[in-house]
């Protein structure tokens, strides 16, 4: 379903129909106007929100800045039970729940960063159902803390943000978003809200398949908005710099020779976004911008959560910023007035420039959105791509230590992926194929360790607690330990000793914190597993997780590879883009590179596809220097491109002047030259 984006419908356009006719259409328009303060909806928000109410399950695949989140918040208020949002950062959520308060519409997030005291509230409005909208990640939904909190509250519907996450095609994959449609039947969820802004046709059939979606309650509009102006500079690597500070004359910048003067006002009311692949070009790109008299802000995942915090606030709130980030900042982010968008690098997919281009120009007002194109970063790119790229002995390790593992386990992933080699991303996504193949089924997540730290006497605690959850109050008090810090409860001991059984434990503990009788603390998670078929050969397990891994490593480098063609700028730019999502677009812009006359440009040549005499020196020096770190030719190859592992970082090889020698080379001419 394509909609006229410029479109700024009220609910009140077009002829009369079934939704009008809906007397909770009233009540929305009025709720609409009194706290969201909007005078009408746009008409692909009123598509996705007619079907919300009518009980459907539904995709909504809408450009970045068209307001998805309306989408559900509306309709939560309408919808009798709890509306639970799943969204991938903390930062989005945050920010959306302080955006509702501001209007008086309570919200809900967990996360860790939530107090004692906002824990009780939070749930107690839940449990009231003064609060209708709860978000969490969707690692929370899976572990055993929130179905003790969650207890008997109703869920109406299951909004799902950044809902290509969970398809395989997905450019932003995370294992967690396989998991989301079992939640479905677990918590009796009554109908599904899938959102993206980057979907192309093969994530819209995934999607659609996993929550029983029909075509008809898709909708659908063109990812690309009118008003960014789309434009690629081939630029020479020595100049790149250069370019970019020309780009910039006109923003605040420093008195020359006054490094801790405050920046000029300037002449332009725009703010700036630079994206960067890597932490350390951001790093390095704001100390050159420093020293030509700028004073950029930098935000990458090496900040603290405080750190990063900041910077967003003070971007989001001066209408002269000007922020150097890599791929961590932006989603979620609602600054209107982004008037440039450039890249610094390119992106690492058109689905992916596609939202960080959407960051621009929200406020509809025309941004300019500028790629430098430096022909090598395309290695630096495909060679991300190769980081979780599991090599034969880590996957020998990870089967070994599961076939020895009872009926029903529980993993440390981080420890685990620390052992055999691999990311903890990779070694939950290794899981989750398992289960896939039919050899494991994924439990929910519990934690080792709980600390507890009573409030009141222990006998006004059980006084206190609700009748059905007494005895399960005392056996906690009895069980309880002093701890270094508070006291602390071996729930399998209890379990045993009084003869309850974990789940009822776990309703007493969250039910008594959220009525403030007790602070409860939760360290050591543990993800759980059931064997549903013994590993019988091991060797075959090994190569079908193999092939699945190369084939992700294959569609991310395939992905690079589409974007660079994208940048030759054959034919218009936001007619390619629009053929990449599946929608259909004739009419050329007018104002992209294309458009404007420049291109087609030629990919440029990509240095070093061999990897030369010197970096098979430099390798055979550290094998001998760690011979068991080298066994497999995949370990071999990240170490030349300068592509960490758990090994690497626990011997701190990246300090090694080998290290990254052919961080220039692409990793498969690297890995094929070792593989030889």
């Amino acid at each position: 379903m394509n909609i006229d984006e410029n479109h700024h419908g009220s609910m009140a356009d077009g002829p009369p129909n079934a939704s009008t006719l809906d007397p909770r259409w009233e009540t929305a328009e009025k709720i609409l106007r009194d706290r969201f303060g909007h005078e009408g909806l746009l008409p692909a928000q009123r598509k996705v929100i007619e079907r919300v109410l009518r009980g459907d399950n539904v995709l909504a695949v809408l450009p970045t800045g068209h307001g998805k989140s309306l989408c559900y918040q509306l309709p939560s208020q309408l919808l009798p039970g709890l509306t639970v949002v799943v969204s991938p950062l903390v930062s989005l959520m945050r920010d959306q729940c302080e955006s509702l308060a501001k209007k008086s519409i309570p919200a809900v997030r967990i996360d860790q960063s939530v107090s004692h005291e906002e824990f009780r509230g939070d749930w107690q409005a839940v449990r009231s159902g003064n609060a209708k909208l709860l978000y969490l990640a969707p690692e929370r939904f899976f572990n055993e803390r929130f179905a003790a909190q969650l207890g008997d509250v109703p869920i109406s519907l299951l909004a799902i943000d950044e809902a290509h996450c969970m398809s395989q095609w997905g450019h932003h994959f995370r294992p967690d978003y396989l998991r989301l449609p079992e939640l479905v039947d677990r918590f009796r969820i009554g109908q599904t809200l899938a959102l993206t802004a980057t979907a192309t046709p093969a994530v819209v059939k995934d999607i659609r398949g996993a929550f029983a979606i029909e075509s008809k309650n898709t909708v659908r509009m063109s990812t690309h908005r009118a008003n960014l102006r789309l434009h690629c500079t081939p630029t020479p690597s020595d100049r790149r710099d250069e370019v970019l500070i020309d780009r910039l004359e006109g923003l605040p910048r420093k008195p020359a020779g006054r490094p801790n003067a405050r920046p000029s006002r300037g002449k332009q009311r725009t703010s700036t976004l630079i994206y960067v692949t890597r932490r350390s070009t951001a790093e390095q790109l704001a100390e050159t911008l420093r020293d030509a008299g700028f004073a950029p802000l930098v935000y990458h995942a090496g900040l603290s959560a405080d750190e990063r915090e900041t910077v967003q606030r003070e971007f989001i709130d001066s209408d002269r910023a000007l922020l150097i980030g890599t791929i961590a900042f932006g989603m979620g982010v609602d600054k209107p007035d982004i008037r440039r968008v450039i890249h610094y690098n390119p992106s690492q997919s058109m689905e992916a420039y596609s939202q960080e281009i959407g960051r621009g120009g929200r406020d509809g007002k025309p941004a300019e959105c500028e790629t430098l194109l430096v022909a090598d970063d395309q290695t630096a790119l495909k060679n991300l791509a190769a980081g979780d790229l599991p090599s034969d002995a880590a996957l020998a390790r990870l089967i070994e230590r599961l076939i020895g593992q009872p009926q029903r386990f529980h993993l440390a992933l981080g420890k685990l992926a620390w052992e055999v080699n691999l990311s903890t991303p990779a070694v939950a996504t290794m899981m989750i194929r398992l289960q896939s193949l039919g050899y494991v089924r994924c439990l929910p997540m519990r934690y080792d360790t709980y600390r507890i730290t009573p409030t009141f006497t222990n006998e006004r605690i059980i006084d206190e607690s609700l009748a059905a959850h007494r005895a399960a109050t005392r056996a906690i008090l009895a069980s309880l330990a002093k701890g270094r810090r508070g006291f602390r409860v071996n729930l399998i001991v209890a379990c045993e000793q009084h003869g309850i059984g974990r789940d009822q434990l776990l309703a007493a503990i969250e039910q008594n914190a959220i009525a403030g009788l007790w602070n409860v603390d939760s360290t050591d998670s543990m993800h759980g597993y059931e064997w549903i078929k013994p590993i019988k050969r091991p060797k075959s397990v090994l190569q079908t997780l193999r092939r699945h891994a190369y084939e992700q490593f294959e569609q991310n480098v395939s992905r690079v590879n589409q974007l660079m063609q994208f940048f030759e700028c054959e034919r218009c730019l936001p007619i390619q883009l629009a053929e990449h999502f599946g929608h259909r677009r004739s009419r050329s812009c007018g104002r992209c590179t294309v458009c404007l006359g420049g291109g087609p440009f030629s990919e440029g040549s990509v240095r070093g596809e061999s990897i030369g005499n010197s970096a098979l020196g430099v390798l055979e020096t550290a094998i001998r220097q760690y011979p068991d770190l080298f066994s497999d030719p995949v370990d071999q190859a990240k170490f030349l491109c300068g592509l960490s592992t758990p090994y690497f970082r626990r011997h701190r090889l990246s300090r090694d002047p080998g290290y990254g020698v052919c961080e220039d080379v692409p990793f498969q001419t690297v890995l094929a030259a070792l593989s030889q």
